[in-house]
């Protein structure tokens, strides 16, 4: 039997419950379950979501999905975030992510499998995953607009490859889903070589408001990390 294509990472999906949690990767051509956190108090709770979500987001995913019928679960865990881990919602432009709550239930697998293949789910999906590209491409532009910041991007297949496996910093690559199927082998390797070195990365589907933009970027870009003005004269801290 021929293997199941997983595809690229687009989100985490929450199910919660009260005391209870499960946690699924959600990737673009299937979805895996994640760690189950069991029955605990409330706010031990929120906190062992949030420290799962950690090497989600390290890696890029900032897409969060929250399943939760009642809305008082959500945003109770949604208050939760705000007061504790701020940095989430209003942090560092690259890292900040974007939570959006369904209202369908999805305790069980059965019930996540239903979930995923919504047209609803889709598209409240879809719409996470744009506005959160749309703020790192916010970050991309605002350093296209200068002289010091364009020095940290790089858009062609040889210089991300010279910057991720050489002595540059990457932090981010954006990768459009055409330009990954043209060169497989190399984004592939690229993509993991560079999430081994804490680079975040993402593939934005050929159908992405953003698609257009990268492709004139030719389908890649590589934004390196900013030299702090200690190590160097740069305008960026």
């Amino acid at each position: 039997m021929p293997r199941r294509r997983r595809g690229y990472p687009v989100a985490v999906l929450i199910c919660l419950s009260p005391n209870h949690a499960a946690l699924w990767d959600v990737f673009s051509e299937s979805v895996k379950p994640g760690p189950t956190i069991g029955e605990m108090s409330k706010q031990v709770l929120h906190e062992a979501i949030v420290n799962h979500l950690r090497p989600r987001l390290s890696e890029g995913v900032k897409t969060v999905l929250v399943a939760a019928v009642k809305r008082d679960l959500y945003e109770g865990f949604m208050a939760y975030v705000k007061t504790h881990h701020g940095w989430l919602l209003n942090g560092w432009e690259l890292n900040t992510a974007t939570f959006t709550r369904l209202e369908e239930p999805a305790s069980s697998a059965e019930e996540v499998r239903r979930l995923v293949s919504s047209p609803t789910f889709k598209s409240r999906l879809l719409e996470a995953s744009e506005g959160d590209l749309g703020q790192v491409m916010s970050a991309l532009e605002r350093r296209l607009s200068g002289p010091k910041g364009i020095e940290t991007v790089v858009f062609s297949l040889e210089e991300a490859e010279a910057a991720v496996y050489g002595e540059s910093s990457p932090e981010y690559l954006l990768v459009l889903e055409d330009f990954q199927r043209k060169h497989l082998r190399r984004t592939m390797r690229l993509l993991q070589v560079a999430q081994n070195r804490g680079a975040k990365m993402k593939v934005i589907p050929s159908g992405s408001l953003h698609a257009a933009r990268l492709s004139q970027f030719g389908g890649l870009v590589c934004m390196l990390k900013r030299v702090p003005v200690a190590e160097s004269n740069s305008f960026f801290k």
